[in-house]
């Protein structure tokens, strides 16, 4: 004999049940209640009491369920809201940045005055003997070889060659192995000559072994000619000085310098172009 499913079975008794309380409270509504219906609504009390919790109990879970939905909802708002601050706060460092280099830009020596190009740093060929750096700016912009590049912060290097399409330029910089610049003490103008490492430093030669050189000096173009390459403006800032070595057999002195422009570091430059030649 085929048996009826535990779920038909369920889903009779339920609606039952539910008749009954319905048949419950429409006698209620009469205003009176017969002995039998006394009689069934006493053993149907248990099951009203029952669905009277699930009742409360679906609406607690319907509370939670808004509520949660709240919550969502605002928990999102709030994440957007921390989003736009994030945004806000990363474009005022950036305007505070750009301030401070015009600061800097503004406190130059007047030698760097003349036409200064803006360019944005494209690429770098870093090995062990070269520290080049490509600008996406070229001869169409006025740029041409032995032009001084430079940030706020200091001295970067020299144009060495330039193109008109595309327009860009190679920067010898700084700490190139064949770079030489002028230079000078700030305390005791000592002067010599800054040649880069093909490292992190560079190195102040060609010093009076007698000058007076010390560590932490600030070193600063002296914009004196070496007979080649780029003449750059006097006051010009390099670095300063980690360390000094004397040698007294060959009565040479060599200080080291930190620079003060990050290398690694570099996202744009000004190029000083040559006027009038």
């Amino acid at each position: 004999m085929h048996r009826p499913s535990p779920l038909i079975s369920l889903v009779v008794l339920l609606a039952l049940c539910l008749g009954l309380v319905f048949w419950y409270k429409a006698a209620q509504g009469r205003g009176g209640i017969s002995v039998p219906e006394s009689g069934a609504f006493l053993v149907l009390r248990p099951v009203q009491r029952t669905f009277s919790g699930v009742g409360a109990w679906a609406a607690d879970v319907g509370r939670t369920v808004f509520h949660r939905g709240s919550i969502i909802s605002e928990n999102e708002k709030l994440q957007g809201r921390i989003a736009d601050l994030e945004g806000q706060n990363q474009r005022l460092v950036r305007y505070r940045r750009e301030n401070e280099e015009l600061r800097r830009l503004l406190n130059m020596p007047k030698q760097t005055a003349g036409k200064l190009i803006a360019a944005d740093v494209i690429s770098f060929d870093f090995t062990d003997y070269k520290r080049i750096m490509m600008l996406n700016v070229g001869t169409r912009q006025g740029v041409r070889p032995k032009d001084v590049v430079f940030t706020a912060r200091g001295v970067v290097g020299q144009v060495i060659s330039a193109t008109a399409w595309p327009p860009t330029c190679k920067v010898q910089m700084l700490t190139d192995r064949i770079s030489g610049v002028g230079a000078m003490t700030d305390r005791t103008m000592a002067k010599g000559v800054v040649q880069g490492t093909g490292e992190g430093v560079c190195k102040l030669a060609y010093l009076d072994y007698q000058a007076d050189v010390r560590e932490g000096d600030l070193v600063l173009t002296s914009g004196l000619s070496l007979g080649r390459g780029a003449i750059f403006p006097k006051g010009l800032v390099i670095g300063r000085v980690l360390k000094v070595e004397r040698d007294k057999y060959r009565s040479e002195m060599t200080a080291y310098v930190d620079p003060s422009v990050p290398f690694d570091q570099i996202n744009a430059v000004y190029v000083r172009v040559q006027t009038g030649t």
